[in-house]
């Protein structure tokens, strides 16, 4: 769908404010990234929970080639700002998402404010850990392209908008808020073609980083049923999946694959995993 995009500059700021009044707090601005993350292009979209995140309000991943590889696999760390459009975010702040982002992680900064001078020179000048600026304007624009809360003409949507967060529950992706709390971690990971023909279920990189390093097996439960499969020498991986990928439909009988998603959710005892088409 392609949408009308050149808005006069009054229009832009008024988009803006919009936006930002469109959530109560950052809690539900950071729900709308979620979605609006995975909408761009990116997978592995998780909201990080406050007594863990490090200064850190989401993650998410870039696959490398066709999904068959993680050696060309882009992380990010994302910091989320519902600020007053008028005001700026500091050059400090973007020092803090550099300071906690290890080698090689690209951040997003997303915010409803705006950036200071300087801020584009500070976030490229690291090449090993590089910043992506997206203001509110930006945001807007990004919004639009993808049309996400806006309508064609375009003109904002506030119900098209609050359809994809917590306040309505309506979108597909959202996180149910009382397994937010329960888990350490709440993620979606697509089980694509490349995985069902391997006849393996790719762990999300936020969840491996938690397993102990000497587990040979995960024990959880995908749909309601209770499994233990064997974890792979790399850790990226559980195999054994065949007879559960044939029960949930991403296997037919005429042996057609069908892709899906599978929504992880993860605590140091307890891992649940549902998996919905997509």
């Amino acid at each position: 769908m392609s949408n009308i995009i050149e808005l006069s500059d009054n229009e832009l700021k008024e988009s803006v404010e919009k936006l930002y009044s469109s959530f109560d707090n950052g809690y539900e601005f950071e729900e709308f990234l979620k979605y609006f993350l995975e909408k761009i292009g990116l997978e592995e979209v998780a909201v990080t929970q406050r007594s863990r995140d490090g200064g850190i309000d989401l993650t998410c991943i870039k696959s490398g080639i066709n999904g068959l590889s993680n050696l060309d696999e882009v992380k990010y760390y994302i910091q989320a700002k519902r600020y007053k459009p008028s005001s700026t975010i500091s050059i400090k702040d973007l020092r803090e998402l550099r300071g906690v982002m290890p080698l090689n992680y690209k951040g997003i900064f997303i915010t409803t404010a705006k950036f200071p001078a300087g801020a584009k020179e500070f976030a490229e000048e690291d090449k090993s850990r590089q910043i992506i600026l997206i203001d509110g304007r930006t945001l807007v624009q990004q919004c639009i392209s993808i049309g996400l809360g806006f309508n064609l003409k375009p003109v904002f949507d506030a119900n098209a908008l609050e359809n994809l967060t917590l306040k309505k529950k309506s979108i597909e992706h959202a996180i149910d808020k009382q397994k937010a709390d329960t888990y350490d971690i709440v993620v979606s990971k697509k089980i694509s073609l490349n995985d069902i023909r391997a006849r393996i279920l790719r762990i999300p990189s936020e969840i491996e980083k938690e397993l102990p390093k000497d587990s040979a097996k995960l024990s959880l439960i995908i749909n309601d049923k209770q499994y233990s499969l064997n974890i792979n020498a790399e850790r990226t991986y559980l195999g054994g999946v065949t007879k559960i990928f044939k029960e949930e439909g991403l296997i037919s009988e005429n042996n057609i694959f069908i892709p899906k998603i599978a929504l992880w959710h993860y605590s140091k005892d307890k891992t649940l995993v549902e998996i919905k088409g997509e």
